[in-house]
């Protein structure tokens, strides 16, 4: 990871933010516990001038200056204050566990919002190379098993079409 964050500086010092804002996003999912990334594409987008973007990434973080606060109140207003909206956009899928009591409490916070206004929350599952097949809670999805169906009847009309061919040609035979 350090060899990654060295070339997402370098890019950054180049003036490949654009670049350097995306690797910084594809390490947040693969290391989303790390809120030290977190700070640092917020720090990116507040250099960059997008206030807004800052306080998505600055959400989880206490505000421990104005221009945090600045950014995550902008951030939320663009969102109209909802909860919901905030967590379908940060998409945290780490251990809510291994992140500050601030974090924890915002993520709290968040979640009590989402499900008094939209009676839902939303939960991201952690990304793996292949969840579906590892996950014991993943459920189909109606067009998956309406695939299913349709490719095993497919096959199964295909054999019996077969049998039938068979049985006719013996039936000519004898």
């Amino acid at each position: 990871m350090k060899e990654k964050l060295v070339k997402i500086q370098s890019d950054i010092d180049k003036g490949l933010k654009f670049k350097s804002s995306d690797r910084l996003r594809n390490l947040i999912n693969e290391n989303p516990n790390e809120t030290e990334l977190w700070n640092q594409l917020a720090e990116l987008y507040y250099e960059s001038g997008f206030l807004d973007a800052a306080g998505k990434y600055w959400i989880l973080t206490e505000p421990t200056n104005d221009r945090i606060k600045k950014s995550v109140e902008i951030y939320e207003k663009s969102v109209n204050y909802s909860g919901c909206q905030i967590l379908q956009e940060i998409k945290f899928r780490g251990d809510k566990t291994k992140l500050s009591e601030f974090a924890k409490k915002k993520l709290s916070e968040l979640e009590s919002d989402s499900k008094k206004k939209t009676n839902r929350i939303p939960n991201f599952l952690p990304r793996t190379n292949n969840f579906k097949s590892k996950d014991k809670d993943y459920k189909k999805t109606f067009n998956e098993k309406l695939f299913g169906f349709l490719f095993f009847g497919i096959l199964a009309g295909i054999g019996i079409l077969i049998i039938i061919g068979i049985a006719t040609v013996f039936d000519w035979i004898f």
